[in-house]
């Protein structure tokens, strides 16, 4: 049987092509599964079995008079002994239908077939768990972090606020998907076991006893079976947190049950013991919502997320990912006051001064006796710093002078005016021409370059100290040879100083050679070509590594000797390819099995973004090449008919020094075949679950070499063939395995 994936409808007949829409049909092996091309309810078709649930299967579906895709979560019919599952299953229908929010799993239907099936009709999501995301990159970079966090949080309010606790949220039932820009779209699934909170607290186990939820992510009052409310779930959210920022769990122990036992008994293992990059202030939020004792808990999940935002953003901010320093502390009212021109006496009563400068300067006298207004001002430079310290000993006062002595109040009033009018220009003049820049972390040696000009640096403090610079944005790279350049910018006020860290990322091997990729924008897709390319976006990434060969056969026999897999099928021009060609590229890699190399690994597959980034942008010139190794033609191993070593680049080459992007093997990413955000034009291929595949092959025309170019293959391929695919991974720089070898390597 062939099924048409766009419309549901489904023919016997030989032909390859839906007659009402035009989709590639898909050919559905009843025989692996009886329930595939089935029509549920006598309008859902069921196409494919995406996974296996805690009460049946899912299915991909499509509404054959909708012409709608969704997922279908079946129970399968009632036998004896099943009337507390079909119960939970029709609650679970009935409660999640009503939650209305773009974070929680839209309900399209439910109920129960007449050969006694029960379903839910629910939204199909392309994406990917959240325990995937977790399980590729280790650790997420903490705004990533609170990015999700607060799109969680949104959606467990919404079924809070109908009196419903989730009680199974963890990593697996929260998808990652795109939504038009942003490619960390969380939804959450499966409110399978939720119950409302008016329920009994014996209805919180099953007839048998067990707690319903996984243990792992349990509340310690749901391991006692106790009454459950909103906080229960607070509790799941921040172990998934603390998981994201240190990518393991907050307790330990020899086996389950001792981790259980500690859950109710002792305390978590504090997060910045584990993930001591983590500021205090974001580890207080976590913990908070760790409490084992839900009175001391973080009682609302929306407060939860935004306590973990206001950590992150208040008193930090982040160039290129990386949390560096303290923001500067907010004008105090007094200072507003001065720079308006406006000033408050005593008695409350205010008046434009003539001269705002000059009240400036009397002010700036003031707050000699005023060691906390001292510090503010003295970030400005280190040489105004030592000038208010050492002005501190005139210790000049503003007492009212006492009635009848008005000449010597004027006389001290002058005297205030004058010394301040120096202090006023002795801190304007360090300070006058712009805002000062200290960049921390960069090796000794390196240079900065602002708006594309070097400028010179002086050592302070451990950094590197630019004076002078033009208020406003400004665009900064630090480089130093054999390291990846560190882009960022930053926005100066006229008088203040900034600082960021620069962590330059240097070349390592990490069970291979890997390249470092910068955090930073980038321009992805192009308007110039195919359909499928467009709208050229913008896309900002955080610094990660990328594999700066592709996966040789060396490395990958060592993968599939360890697994047990069977060696990929030799190419049809070379018998022997893959034990004659050591060094040469892995080719017939299926999709599945190069997820399953790069876990082997301890890496992933790059996504698009990465991989058009490592490819085509060039981070000096700010600018897009039309081929990795440039906008000209002709280099590359393209159209010869056979492959090269991994390691000859052939003139292919990207900005980034990563061989062999346009050109030699094809190489998959981890994404689906979809449209870009924004773009309308209908594509049949988009509907056939394909994944895409980068860089142009040897087999291929030298159009396909181009950076922006995309292409798309099955999952698994037939049994027997060759495709000229293979794969290269990466990593997350702020992997701790990453950040200790880069440490080791900066030393």
């Amino acid at each position: 049987m062939k099924i048409c994936p766009q419309c549901g409808s489904a023919s016997d007949d030989p032909i390859e092509v839906c007659p009402v829409d035009h989709s590639t049909l898909l050919l559905i092996d009843a025989s692996a599964d009886p329930m595939l091309g089935k029509l549920l309810d006598e309008k859902y078709r069921l196409v494919r079995k995406i996974g296996e649930g805690g009460m049946g299967s899912i299915y991909r579906a499509v509404h054959t008079e909708m012409h709608r895709t969704c997922a279908i979560k079946l129970l399968t019919a009632p036998s004896p002994g099943k009337d507390e599952a079909i119960a939970r299953f029709k609650g679970e229908a009935k409660m999640a239908s009503h939650i209305d929010n773009v974070h929680a799993v839209t309900i399209y239907d439910f109920g129960q077939t007449d050969d006694g099936m029960l379903f839910l009709a629910m939204e199909f999501i392309d994406g990917k768990p959240l325990s995937r995301v977790i399980a590729e990159e280790r650790v997420l970079a903490i705004d990533r972090v609170v990015h999700i966090t607060n799109q969680i949080a949104e959606g467990m309010a919404a079924a809070h606020a109908l009196g419903i606790v989730h009680r199974d949220l963890k990593p697996d039932n929260v998808m990652i998907t795109r939504k038009g820009a942003d490619a960390d779209f969380a939804k959450v699934l499966d409110f399978g076991i939720a119950k409302t909170v008016a329920d009994d607290a014996g209805e919180n186990r099953t007839k048998t006893g067990f707690t319903l939820g996984t243990p792992v992510y349990m509340s310690p009052e749901q391991l006692l079976g106790e009454k459950l409310d909103p906080r229960s779930d607070i509790y799941s959210l921040a172990i998934i947190v603390y998981e994201m920022l240190s990518g393991r769990l907050p307790f330990d122990g020899d086996n389950p049950q001792a981790v259980m036992m500690k859950r109710v008994t002792s305390e978590p293992i504090r997060l910045g013991a584990v993930a001591p990059f983590i500021s205090e202030s974001v580890e207080r939020a976590v913990m908070a919502g760790l409490a084992r004792n839900r009175e001391a808990r973080t009682a609302d999940v929306e407060i939860f997320a935004s306590e973990l935002s206001r950590a992150l953003h208040s008193g930090t901010h982040q160039m290129g990912a990386v949390v560096t320093s303290r923001l500067a502390e907010p004008r105090t009212a007094r200072e507003t006051r001065e720079v308006t021109g406006v000033m408050t006496s005593a008695s409350g009563s205010q008046a434009v001064t003539p001269n705002a400068r000059v009240w400036a300067a009397t002010e700036l006298s003031q707050a000699v006796v005023h060691p906390e207004l001292i510090d503010q001002r003295a970030a400005t430079s280190e040489d105004d710093a030592d000038l208010l310290s050492n002005s501190r000993e005139a210790q000049v006062t503003t007492k009212q002078p006492p009635r009848g002595n008005k000449i010597v109040w004027a006389g001290s009033l002058l005297g205030i005016l004058i010394v301040g009018a120096v202090l006023y220009v002795a801190l304007a003049s360090g300070s006058s021409t712009g805002f000062t820049l200290v960049v921390n972390g960069a090796p000794p040696n390196s240079e900065i370059f602002v708006n594309g000009s070097r400028r010179d640096a002086v050592v302070a403090n451990g950094g590197l100290k630019v004076v002078g610079l033009k208020p406003g944005l400004a665009h900064i790279r630090v480089s130093h040879e054999g390291y990846a350049d560190f882009t960022t910018t930053v926005t100066g006020v006229k008088g203040e100083a900034q600082s960021c860290e620069a962590q330059l990322l240097p070349e390592i091997k990490y069970h291979a050679a890997m390249v470092p990729v910068p955090a930073g924008d980038f321009e992805m897709g192009s308007d110039e070509f195919e359909d499928d390319e467009r709208p050229t976006h913008k896309v900002s990434l955080p610094a990660y590594y990328i594999d700066k060969y592709e996966v040789t056969n060396t490395l990958y026999k060592q993968f599939c000797d360890d697994t047990h897999r069977k060696y990929p099928p030799d190419p049809s021009f070379e018998p022997n390819y893959f034990s004659a060609k050591p060094q040469y590229p892995a080719l017939g890699v299926t999709f599945e099995d190069a997820l399953a190399y790069a876990s082997w690994a301890g890496k992933r597959l790059p996504t698009e973004e990465e991989w058009e980034k490592a490819a085509s942008w060039d981070p000096i010139s700010s600018r897009k090449r039309l081929y990795p190794w440039g906008d000209e033609s002709g280099e590359g191993n393209i159209s010869t008919g056979k492959p090269a070593p991994a390691a000859e680049a052939s003139g292919d080459r990207s900005p980034y020094g990563v061989f062999n992007m346009g050109g030699n093997a094809l190489e998959w990413v981890d994404a689906a075949y979809k449209p870009y955000p924004g773009n309308q034009k209908p594509n049949p291929a988009y509907q056939m679950d394909e994944r895409v595949v980068r860089g142009a092959s040897f087999l291929q025309a030298q159009n396909k070499a181009r950076t922006s170019y995309r292409d798309h293959l099955p999952r698994i391929f037939p049994e027997g063939k060759s495709t000229p695919v293979g794969l290269r991974c990466a990593i997350s720089a702020n992997d701790p395995r990453i950040q200790s070898l880069v440490h080791e390597r900066s030393k």
